[in-house]
């Protein structure tokens, strides 16, 4: 088999939990069908990161859900990465957490004893219904008495940056008077005690629930090109060929709770079951990678991603339609 149309995952996305308390308006989470309360099993997240190094696999991450509900479980497998040299990527926040604050502050305090450095990436969305600006001020401003904060990353879901912009000025505002001079930049949230980088990007379109399409931004399907010589036309830039479960692709082996092993970190990993290759509790992991690329659903997304998939499976007329995200096309293919 061609080794550029191999299913190449980058390393595991554990799931602790999708308990949330955020009620993101665009959440990709399907709650409907999904059971919130579900716990990965800690000793078994920690066997299956012994696996992923033993195949090569050299970083993980945490997802869900809000990761930090489950500070338990994020401190004891960082604490086994970094025995294995295993490089934890910024995890995923929407500081609901932070309503809690000596329980934060006792995780924050934990993680740094467990070596964890890399920081989090902080949602600061419209779409919270739930978590109040204060919140995401009062977690930064805690965590800089423990982490450095140019390892972190700030940003806003929303079609409309000028909203995102004006909700990061009011996050500023309130760490400044809860101590931490804070002022947003361009591209940094500038604090007293380091940068933190700011990113805005456009919400997909969940496939659980309606939504208007005023709420998102659609885009053009460019099947004959690929993500290096697409040709660009229009805003936003068109989806086109990418191997998304290739070598150079952004797929990593993701942990549902129930202990099901997802080919895909990205939304369509949720929009559709068709993704999930195996389970950790029934087989080691490397059974379950070795299976999933003799897969031909697998195979194509790793060679050309859902353009891909759609062209060889009869789908071309999915890639006249626009949509929010390549992982919209994905799922739309793989439910049709």
């Amino acid at each position: 088999m061609d080794n550029r149309a191999e299913y190449t995952p980058k390393g595991i996305a554990f799931a602790p939990s999708y308990e949330c308390p955020g009620g993101c308006l665009h959440c990709n989470i399907p709650f409907d069908r999904i059971d919130a309360s579900a716990e990965l099993d800690i000793a078994a997240a920690l066997r299956v990161l012994r696996e992923a190094k033993a195949m090569g696999l050299h970083s993980f991450q945490f997802v869900g859900g809000e990761p930090t509900l489950r500070g338990d479980f994020m401190v004891e497998v960082v604490a086994e990465g970094r025995r294995l040299s295993m490089k934890p990527h910024r995890p995923p926040t929407n500081c609901a957490t932070a309503a809690r604050p000596d329980y934060l502050r006792d995780l924050f305090s934990r993680l740094k004893q467990a070596g964890f450095t890399a920081g989090f990436r902080v949602s600061c969305d419209e779409f919270h219904r739930r978590v109040p600006s204060e919140n995401v001020a009062a977690f930064i401003v805690s965590a800089a008495d423990f982490f450095d904060l140019t390892r972190f990353a700030i940003g806003c879901c929303d079609k409309n940056e000028e909203r995102s912009r004006a909700r990061l000025g009011h996050v500023a505002l309130l760490m400044t008077a809860m101590g931490l001079k804070a002022r947003a930049g361009k591209a940094k949230l500038e604090t007293a005690r380091g940068d933190i980088k700011l990113g805005f990007w456009a919400p997909t379109r969940p496939t659980w629930k309606p939504l208007p399409d005023s709420e998102f931004i659609f885009r053009e399907v460019d099947a004959g090109a690929n993500a290096e010589n697409a040709t660009g036309r229009g805003s936003p830039a068109p989806i086109t060929r990418f191997g998304c479960l290739g070598p150079l692709g952004v797929g990593y082996v993701w942990i549902d709770p129930d202990g099901n092993a997802r080919a895909c970190c990205g939304n369509a990993n949720l929009f559709s079951d068709k993704l999930i290759i195996g389970n950790i509790h029934a087989e080691p992991l490397a059974a379950i990678v070795e299976r999933a690329r003799r897969d031909t659903v697998i195979r194509l997304l790793a060679e050309g991603g859902p353009v891909a998939l759609a062209a060889e499976t009869g789908l071309t007329c999915l890639l006249e339609k626009k949509h929010t995200h390549r992982c919209e096309l994905c799922a739309a293919v793989l439910n049709a």
